[in-house]
Parts: C-alpha cells; structure tokens; sequence
C-alpha cells in the first residue's frame, strides 16, 4: 500500500484512469473528469464567469499540494505529463539544455488569469488536460478531416518530447507555469516572514508579473473588439454563453461531445468564424436534444456550457424551428401528426388555411426551444431548426 502512493505510481493510476474517463463510453457525468483537477482551467473559470460550480472543488486540494510541494499536480496526477516523460526518455542525447528559453508556461498562465478578470481567459486552450481530453474526442468519429487535425496537439507535442526532451513541460506547459508562479509567490512569502532578503537572481519576479498582468488586462480589454461571430448563426447545446465569450471560455477538451447521448454536439469547423473553431455545435443528424438530458452542462469544465438543470430546458433557446409548409403532408392533404406528438414543450398547434382541407403546422415561438424532435421525425424533411442569437 505504501509503494502505491509513490509519486510515479500515483501519476501511472492517474493516466490509465485518465484514459479511460478520456475514451467515448458513456461516462455520463463523469467524462473526462481529469479536467476539473486542473487549477489553472478553475482558476480561468471562476475569474471569468463569476460563478462556482461543485465540481470546481475538486481542484482546491490540488492547489493546496502544490503551494507545498513545488508542481506537485505535475509529479504525481497529470496524464499528459506522464506520457511526455515516457516519449522524452527515449531520447538518449542529453545535450539539450532550455536555460536561454523564456519560461513561457508562466507568461500563459499569468496573462490568461489577468485577462480572465475582464472575462475573456486567452488560453484554456492550452492546458495539457484540456489537449489530452481533446485528442480522444476522435474516437467519437463523425468528424471531419479538420476536426481530427485540430484535435493532433497532442500527437503534436509527443513529437516535440521526442526530438526536445521535457521541453513543454519545464518551458511551455501554462498549468505548470501556474504551478511555479505559485512556489515562486510561496518562497517569497516565506522569506518575507521570516525576514530574509531574496537572493540576486536578475529580474524582480514581482516586476515581471505585474507585467505579464498588464498585457493580460490590455488583452482582455482590446481583443474582444476584433472576435467577430461568424455570418451564420450556430445552433449552440443548452445554456452554453454567448459570444465572444464562448471562443475564450471553451478549451476544446470534447467532453460535451464524448457525454452527448444523442450525439448531436459536434465540433464547429467553419471557416467563415475562425475565432469559433472547434467549439460546440448542434447537429441533428444523428437526433434531438433530450428534454431531460443536462450532461453537457454537468462535464464542461470551464462553464462554456452552465450547468443547468433539465426541468429548466423551456426556457433555454438553442433555435427556432421552420416550416417549408409546400412539403408538408398536411399541407398536401394527408394525415400526419408526427411533429405535434414528438415535441415535448407543447409549441407546435395545428392552424387551419385557406384552401387546404387539413390543418397544418404552426411554431409558437415563445414555446420553442429548437430541440430539434420535430425535424428529426418529420417523414418529408419539411421542418428544420434555424439558429438564434443569444443575448
């Protein structure tokens, strides 16, 4: 039991359980649960949207450690780390040094909390659970050859290990410069207390912080001007923010899309809104969204999807759904019922018109949440969900 809670034993459990909450199998609330230990997509969150979700809390004890124990997170729990070492280790030149790199971990992560405060983190993107998460997204399938591109970074940053050993790690890595932030803030704490001066070492890290800060609260405040939407509106899960909130906030980690019963999330690949990339879309190919499904809000890490609660769902407005009532059966003069009986939120009532001898259908906008029930069951494809803003 002893030799369990080993540092390289903990973090080998810690990657196989990874693996497995990583993979498509119906986890439910559960998927991809690794990416709420991270402290820095927490951090992120909490700053930015204002608010604390439960699951939030998971990552406070791993903050706690690592304010004893320089990156703890890193030696014993993160996945990512563990498959970087392993890669690294097969490089058996040991002449590579990283002493004239820039520590780039810490300019991400102090910059993309100061950003966070004015409400756009820049940089969720690149936390290694988010990347690690992400990559296994492509098990799903139904994605496109742009989608699994995007989702390589991790296949991207083996590679990298392989020929620069440890370098995203020790250099790169956001949530392990957040991690040194914090042991650089703690060593100074206690030489402040117990009175001792901080030995000669270059540039003030107090001064280079406030600088990092600045650049992030610039960046918060100028980029949001020039994050466009795109020309189409995109049909969103439930409850997920509004732009350009959104294009910051989600991480692109696929946990929504791996815990989507119905498979209908589905990564945004338009070019026409390239700060949209690879967040979450709706796609009713494969069926609706449940009226009593609320587990993309329950595993989004970041609150790019809030949590909500199902019975809640008649007033989250996702689209509107459209009638072409030329392909309507009704319309036509046959019997159908199909749209009526599948919506769940009483917004569809049949109407009569001139000069058609059944009643047809017609949405009540103020009822209908754009689920997407009626445009999968229509036999004649005559309905369809059309997008609408969110306020």
């Amino acid at each position: 039991m002893k030799n369990l809670f080993r540092s390289s034993n903990l973090r080998t459990l810690s990657f196989l359980m990874a693996i497995v909450l990583a993979l498509p199998l119906s986890w439910k609330g559960l998927t991809g649960f690794h990416t709420w230990l991270s402290p820095f997509i927490m951090l992120n969150s909490v700053i930015a949207v204002k608010s604390f979700v439960w699951l939030n809390i998971v990552a406070f004890p791993v903050l706690l450690f690592v304010f004893f124990r320089k990156r703890w997170f890193c030696l014993n729990l993160c996945p990512a780390g563990w498959c970087f070492d392993r890669i690294s280790a097969l490089n058996k030149d040991k002449t590579y040094t990283y002493k004239r790199l820039p520590d780039i971990g810490k300019w991400l992560a102090i910059i993309s909390l100061a950003s966070a405060i004015i409400g756009l983190p820049l940089f969720l993107v690149f936390d290694p659970l988010a990347i690690f998460n992400g990559f296994f997204t492509i098990l799903s399938g139904g994605m496109n050859i742009f989608a699994i591109i995007s989702l390589s970074g991790f296949l991207l940053l083996l590679t990298i290990h392989f020929f620069y050993p440890g370098v995203w790690c020790a250099k790169l890595c956001p949530l392990g410069g957040l991690q040194l932030v914090i042991n650089d803030l703690t060593t100074r704490l206690k030489l402040f207390f117990n009175k001792q001066k901080p030995l000669p070492h270059g540039i003030d890290p107090g001064r280079r912080y406030f600088l990092m800060s600045g650049i992030g609260l610039i960046a918060g405040i100028t980029i949001p001007k020039f994050l466009k939407p795109p020309a189409e509106i995109i049909i969103r899960p439930p409850a997920t923010v509004a732009p350009p909130l959104l294009y910051s906030l989600c991480c692109r980690c696929g946990n929504c899309i791996k815990a989507c019963p119905t498979g209908i999330i589905k990564y945004s690949t338009d070019f026409t809104g390239i700060p949209a990339w690879m967040t979450p879309e709706i796609s009713y190919e494969s069926g609706y969204c449940l009226e009593t499904c609320n587990l993309c809000g329950q595993v989004c890490p970041t609150g790019a999807i809030t949590l909500f609660n199902f019975r809640a769902k008649g007033q989250l407005f996702m689209g509107i759904a459209k009638v072409q009532l030329e392909n309507c059966l009704l319309f036509n003069n046959i019997e159908c019922v199909k749209c009526k009986e599948s919506c769940k939120y009483k917004a569809i009532a049949f109407v009569a018109k001139e000069n058609i001898l059944n009643m047809v259908p017609m949405i009540d906008k103020d009822r209908c949440v754009g689920c997407g029930a009626c445009e999968v069951i229509c036999p004649t494809d005559c309905i369809h969900i059309a997008g609408v803003i969110i306020n």
